[in-house]
């Protein structure tokens, strides 16, 4: 559970095999511009924000993701669902254990703690 009560659902999505897995799916999460994800009725609180991926690093078992772009948000109920869709997208690998995430070189927490 997250947020509005609601949940964070996994959707599969086909990527080109690649060396920079996660920083695919990353890619792939930011491709979707639908607010509703298809016919699924799931919610992407993501899709009025432009974000693109500056780099990706690991460092042990944390990964820093470093975005640009903007942050647009539907409500309070959003900051919880785009966080969680950033980090579950990258928490899906078992190699990382932990995620920080940085837009514009500000911790994503900042950010959703003004929005």
């Amino acid at each position: 559970k997250i947020g509005c009560d609601d949940s964070i659902v996994a959707v599969e999505r086909n990527i080109p095999t690649t060396v920079a897995p996660l920083s695919a799916a990353l890619r792939e999460l930011f491709s979707i511009r639908e607010q509703n994800y298809g016919q699924s009725g799931l919610y992407n609180a993501l899709a009025q924000s432009n974000l693109k991926i500056e780099s990706v690093a690991l460092v042990g078992e944390r990964a820093e993701i470093r975005l640009t772009g903007t942050v647009k948000l539907g409500g309070v109920c959003d900051n919880p669902r785009f966080e969680a869709q950033i980090k579950e997208t990258v928490l899906q690998f078992p190699t990382v254990k932990s995620v920080a995430v940085f837009i514009n070189d500000i911790p994503l927490e900042k950010i959703l703690s003004e929005k």
